[in-house]
């Protein structure tokens, strides 16, 4: 051997990984491939989770597609009565419950089987799925995965950067799906809802169970077979009697699930509405939930431990969507989501509305130019509290993200409400100015709350005028709050600008807002409070238009409100 020549060491050379990036950030191919494999299949939806009582925690589309049941059946429900095949419910569960009661200390990671259900059509399917245990401490780091994972859906960049992001995590999925052996819970702070030290850490907190989401395979279609299945106790019902009062129990649950389910969202939105800041609206806000400290929201700050959900705003005119606006939501220290008015109190004695401002404008910005990478033009209106007409910092970071990410600051609205600006007239104006000197849209909100809401108007550059609810959730029957609107509509089309209505909750409002007047709708008739990227991902089907030239469209924004 000369000295140019190289040695030769096959076994060396098997050990190292085929790519260089791959070795750089430490995971094997193998590892990498293994992930892509999980996030895959959670972009694809093939998952669902029950709680440590069995029950079903979430459901979505995916697993309504495959069992035929929806998440308004089931959701609470006990999965094994309510879901499992009669004949195989008691298997079912002897064999699934010591991973989601978090019993099964020793042994495979998780537990992968075939498993029976049954759907409401009463035919039986099999499918293949892993159930995986969710301790104590890991529930809020999964969803930590799940909510980056369907962020960055579409952008294979960032799919593989949370290969690398949320390694622990897959890793125990993987094992689980492997059948390899339980590996450590999910880092080592013996976090526990209420923020208590334990040392035990094999809590129950339910189980993730993923599914084999390919074509339904149908063990039985004859519905009166299940039926015969069931125990023969004499019965004095007529024939087709089981199922008629079946359909109907499943009605009236239905019926019942949607109610609640309204009840919430009518209450999500109103206390949406009461956080968005201003005197009036923050007097709830004082005592907030007392189990979140100042050191939870910085945490939060630092961690990603809020989270963004958003509203949908219609075009009267169009009939199509045309924004949405960002309502914010916090990992509170049960692993649960927690609206506004349980951290903003504490946030604004702590001295961190200024940062949650600044949290929440940067990743709205990047979620516009994410979304226009992947051809999604979406503009996002972002709510202000009333310390961000005097953050010296606040506009040269919306600027600087505006230059990171080359968006159309057109796309971005930052909106104040009409108590704020009322009470510092002079901040509001120099703030609104400033936003729309670089190309954003600024709007005001709750406007009409005040008799001193026109003269106020006179010297305000602003381009959307969001309407107070308490005149649209009365509009239908009040001729009075007719009149209002329909001044309030001439006033801003005098002023160019816009006019949303917020709290549109029925058909008779739409049709009443068209008819006076008012360009946008938004409310509960509209579309409900949901998870950002879940809306956004719905954005070919809501009549969005596609992404065009944003130094054009910039030009044009700016140019339009020069004054």
């Amino acid at each position: 051997m000369t000295l140019h020549d190289e040695p030769n060491h096959p076994e060396l050379e098997q050990e190292q990984p085929a790519d260089l990036a791959q070795a750089a950030i430490g995971l094997t191919p193998e590892q990498l491939a293994q992930y892509e494999e999980v996030i895959v299949r959670f972009l694809r939806g093939e998952y669902f989770s029950l709680d440590e009582e069995g029950k079903v925690a979430d459901w979505n589309r995916q697993a309504e597609a495959r069992f035929g049941w929806s998440a308004v059946e089931v959701v609470g429900e006990d999965f094994f009565e309510y879901v499992a095949s009669p004949a195989g419910r008691d298997a079912a569960r002897a064999e699934l419950t010591p991973y989601v009661t978090g019993t099964a200390e020793d042994g495979p990671a998780g537990l992968a089987l075939e498993l029976e259900t049954q759907r409401r059509d009463l035919s039986l399917v099999r499918t293949e799925i892993a159930a995986v245990p969710i301790r104590v401490g890991d529930g809020y780091r999964l969803n930590k995965v799940l909510g980056d994972i369907i962020t960055h859906r579409g952008n294979p960049i960032e799919i593989t950067r949370m290969k690398k992001r949320h390694a622990d995590v897959l890793r125990l999925i993987v094992t689980a799906l492997d059948g390899g052996e339980m590996p450590d819970p999910l880092g080592d702070d013996g976090w526990k809802p209420g923020g208590h030290r334990v040392e035990e850490r094999w809590l129950p907190a339910g189980a993730l169970v993923i599914f084999d989401g390919s074509s339904v395979s149908h063990v039985m279609k004859d519905s009166s077979a299940s039926l015969a299945s069931q125990a023969s106790v004499p019965s004095a019902t007529t024939p087709g009697e089981p199922e008629r009062l079946r359909d109907e129990n499943h009605e009236l649950r239905m019926q019942l699930r949607d109610l609640e389910r309204e009840v919430e969202d009518l209450r999500e939105e109103l206390e949406d509405a009461r956080s968005r800041g201003g005197a009036r609206r923050r007097r709830g806000l004082g005592a907030g939930d007392p189990s979140i400290t100042a050191d939870h929201i910085k945490h939060a700050l630092r961690e990603d431990g809020f989270t963004l959900h958003c509203q949908p705003v219609l075009d009267l005119r169009s009939g199509e969507i045309a924004q949405h606006e960002l309502l914010l939501r916090m990992v509170g220290p049960d692993g649960e989501l927690a609206l506004p008015q349980a951290f903003l109190g504490m946030a604004r004695r702590a001295g961190l509305i200024s940062a949650i401002d600044q949290w929440v404008l940067r990743h709205a910005i990047r979620t516009i130019g994410e979304q226009a990478q992947i051809g999604r033009e979406v503009c996002l209106e972002v709510n202000l509290s009333n310390e961000a007409l005097h953050d010296v910092s606040l506009m040269p970071t919306v600027e600087r993200e505006l230059a990171t990410t080359r968006i159309d600051p057109g796309r971005l609205v930052l909106e104040v409400t009409e108590d704020i600006a009322i009470a510092d007239p002079e901040g509001a104006r120099s703030l609104a100015k400033h936003v729309r000197a670089i190309g954003c849209g600024f709007a005001l909100d709750d406007f009409g709350t005040s008799f001193g809401s026109f003269r106020f108007l006179k010297d305000m550059p602003v381009d959307y005028l969001k309407i107070d609810g308490d005149l649209i959730v009365s509009l239908s029957e009040s001729r009075t709050a007719q009149l209002v609107v329909k001044a309030l509509v001439d006033v801003a089309r005098g002023t160019g600008a816009e006019t949303i209505a917020v709290f549109a909750s029925d058909d008779e409002t739409l049709e009443m807002l068209r008819q006076l007047g008012v360009g946008y709708a938004q409310g509960h008739k509209v579309g409900q409070p949901r998870p950002i990227a879940e809306a956004l991902s719905e954005v070919e089907t809501q009549g969005l238009r596609p992404v065009e030239a944003p130094v054009v469209q910039a030009a044009a924004r700016t140019r339009k409100r020069a004054k």
